[in-house]
């Protein structure tokens, strides 16, 4: 027993150092980056690991399966390659050059199988899962001069895969068809001569076109093939519709539901100049993490954990609106400690526009809302762990595959066209965020207290406040306005200029002078109350935390230097209101 493991561990150990030894040699040649060891390793792992495992019990690879190897062997240095392009420049003769070697050699195993009498399942398992990761990986090459639209080759495999993990109907094995081997060899023959550049654009763009719809021509066809053969239970003459029937609709309905829920939870934007439909064509990083728990977790810590990452991403949600608004009013995001604040006016506003009655019916579907998210999500947890934990083999193979697409994504920094890269960790990064968030917060109160006790006015003599303006009229004013767009690079800043060019030769007219100038403001949009006390106190009140903190302590503001330098006050504004 013991000879058979270790004639059987032999191949996956030869097949990892191989791929040790094809990097280095392409590190020694070409160069490679760590972003390209990485993925190189990984690939090498991955493959041979599982190989080893496929392997238990049998008497070691065949003469077929070392030429297979060989080939996921030359893909995982195309692999490294294509992560490196996207830090620098591409050794284009290089991956061309692998990537053929690996055709021809698709095409040698299975003669080598049929000539030896060594064909296998797992051979052929094998041979299959090569020829998809090399497409991948040549689409993901091919898609940064092409577009994203290629990755549609490299992924349907897997997403043909990852169906049949959702429908039950898909675990049928089609017939064996000659014409999938000729599409898949179609498919990597027109990418390598998308990645050689040798071809006009639009020549290789309709190659790929055609090359993508053959490919959905042969998945479709398998797909139309399990759907007219899946099994059907006889239905009694005397019911329509079959209550199991119904019931699975129904189940299929609602846990698509909480798929997508849970899927735009993780994936959706917080600001809304990204939510475009690119940002949801994404792999959460905190999906894979949820299927993964379900998967080794025990039945009662697994359902515990999931209530619990329910309630976090309906929390994450939340933030996310959040950050929606304060992004388009203050060009910031949401400060859970300080922005509260803005409740009691967002209402204030909302009863000037609708009215007292609609402004209370807006508040109260609001809370409503927010109560069922807080319930909903958490189920919708819970629904998809038990799920996961039916389907364990499915969950594995989904979830490792993703896994190694989403870090081959990550390392890349791959891209579509809405501009959020594919491998998504958005959800992890608005918890950081606002765990930062508070953190500066805390650390912000007691440096802001720190500088307005400095105040190197406090003590001055009067007659030494304001000195150089002395003997003449000052107006301090404050005027709401749009800010600088109001003058410069608007359709309405001709007219708004013309009326101050008037003004400044009236004033010339009469004996004065006029000098304006821009001042950077702490804040965006709304809150201009911010800017006011800024100038006030000369201190960066960027915030509603600074602004009370400020408003708590009696340090000398610029209306109080005039009113102490011996100004006379014509208006001013009461201290207690909102606006200095």
């Amino acid at each position: 027993m013991r000879t058979v493991q270790t004639r059987a561990m032999t191949g996956p150990i030869i097949g990892l150092i191989g791929q040790l030894a094809l990097l280095t040699l392409l590190a020694a040649t070409v160069g490679l980056s760590a972003a390209g060891w990485t993925i190189g390793v990984m690939c090498g792992l991955t493959t041979n690991v599982a190989l080893a495992r496929g392997l238990a019990g049998a008497d070691g690879l065949g003469p077929a399966d070392r030429v297979t190897l060989l080939r996921a062997t030359l893909v995982g240095g195309i692999a490294a390659l294509t992560a490196d392009w996207f830090s620098q420049p591409a050794p284009v003769a290089t991956v061309v050059t692998l990537s053929a070697v690996a055709l021809v050699l698709d095409g040698v195993d299975g003669r080598v199988a049929r000539r030896t009498g060594t064909a296998s399942t797992l051979g052929a398992r094998f041979d299959l899962e090569v020829d998809a990761f090399l497409i991948l990986v040549l689409s993901v090459y091919v898609a940064r001069s092409t577009g994203a639209w290629v990755l549609a080759i490299g992924v349907a495999r897997y997403a043909f895969v990852a169906s049949r993990w959702l429908l039950p109907w898909m675990h049928g094995t089609p017939p064996a068809r000659y014409w999938c081997k000729v599409v898949a060899a179609i498919q990597g023959i027109a990418l390598t001569v998308a990645a050689a550049d040798v071809v006009p654009g639009p020549v290789i763009d309709a190659v790929l076109a055609v090359s993508l719809a053959l490919l959905a021509e042969s998945f479709g066809r398998e797909v139309w093939w399990l759907w007219r053969h899946r099994p059907v239970e006889p239905e009694p003459s005397d019911v329509v519709v079959r209550p199991q029937g119904v019931r699975a609709v129904v189940t299929g309905l609602v846990t698509t539901i909480a798929a997508l829920l849970v899927w735009f939870a993780l994936v959706a934007p917080n600001n809304l100049s990204r939510l475009a439909p690119g940002a949801f064509v994404r792999i959460p990083l905190e999906g894979l993490i949820i299927v993964v728990l379900a998967l080794v977790l025990r039945p009662r810590a697994g359902r515990a954990a999931a209530i619990v990452i329910g309630v976090v991403l309906s929390l994450v949600v939340i933030v996310k609106v959040l950050d929606m608004g304060f992004f388009a009013v203050f060009d910031r995001p949401f400060d859970l400690l300080n922005d509260w604040y803005y409740l009691g006016p967002g209402i204030g506003v909302l009863t000037d526009s609708i009215g007292r009655t609609g402004a209370i019916g807006v508040v109260v579907a609001t809370a409503l809302l927010v109560v069922a998210l807080v319930v909903v999500l958490p189920l919708s947890v819970l629904r998809l762990s038990r799920l996961v934990t039916g389907r364990r083999l499915g969950a594995i193979r989904v979830v490792a595959v993703l896994g190694v697409v989403w870090v081959l994504c990550a390392v890349t920094g791959l891209q579509l066209n809405s501009g959020a890269p594919v491998a998504s960790s958005s959800a992890s990064s608005v918890v950081y965020d606002q765990i930062s968030q508070l953190h500066n917060d805390i650390v912000d109160r007691k440096t802001f207290a720190k500088a307005i006790a400095t105040d190197p006015l406090q003590g001055a003599q009067d007659s030494q406040l304001l000195a150089g303006l002395r003997g003449k009229d000052v107006v301090l004013a404050f005027v709401e306005s749009y800010g600088r767009v109001a003058v410069q690079g608007s359709t309405f800043s001709p007219g708004i200029d013309a009326t101050l060019d008037a003004g400044t030769k009236k004033l010339s007219a009469a004996g004065f002078s006029a000098r304006s100038a821009f001042l950077t403001s702490p804040t965006f949009g709304a809150g201009s109350w911010l800017a006011h006390s800024t100038l006030q106190s000369g201190l960066w009140v960027h915030s509603q935390q600074r602004y009370d903190q400020l408003f708590t302590r009696n340090r000398l503001t610029l209306t109080d230097a005039f009113g102490q330098a011996g100004w006379r006050t014509v208006f001013d504004v009461p201290a207690n209101t909102t606006d200095w």
